[in-house]
């Protein structure tokens, strides 16, 4: 009996570490005034620090993935709303060889409609979206 459970139990961990290793992760450096500073995207935990704010570390879940092709990217909601830091999603997209797109979206709200008219480039506090270009390390 106690070997099932035991059997059981190394199944779960094995999953779980399956899952880890297909998100993605990674330390991405920003330069220039707005966006000196680092976004680290850890296995558990997320935390962007640059010029203007802090967040995190804090817990995320994956809430969109596609690692394929050249332009992989991945959005992140913030879990602890008391580090949230005014941001509810962050979104990481390659875009060219060296370059990637980290944008932080303030509601779950604006990272859905992003793509709207009428949200995109929106001077309403609430649509408004950090962007920064990044490297990863």
């Amino acid at each position: 009996m106690q070997v099932g459970r035991l059997l059981i139990a190394v199944s779960l961990l094995a999953a779980q570490s399956a899952m880890a290793a297909d998100t993605l992760t990674g330390t991405f450096r920003g330069d220039g005034r707005a966006c000196y500073g680092a976004l680290f995207v850890r296995p558990k935990t997320i935390e962007w620090n640059a010029s203007f704010f802090k967040c995190g570390p804090t817990r995320y879940k994956v809430i969109e993935q596609d690692l394929s092709g050249e332009h992989p990217h991945a959005a992140f909601k913030i879990e602890d709303h008391r580090k949230r830091c005014g941001l509810a999603v962050i979104e990481v997209s390659r875009y060219s060889e060296f370059s990637w797109s980290v944008k932080g979206y303030p509601t779950m709200e604006a990272y859905q409609k992003r793509d709207e008219p009428g949200w995109k480039d929106s001077a309403d506090p609430a649509r408004q979206v950090a962007l920064c270009g990044m490297r990863k390390e």
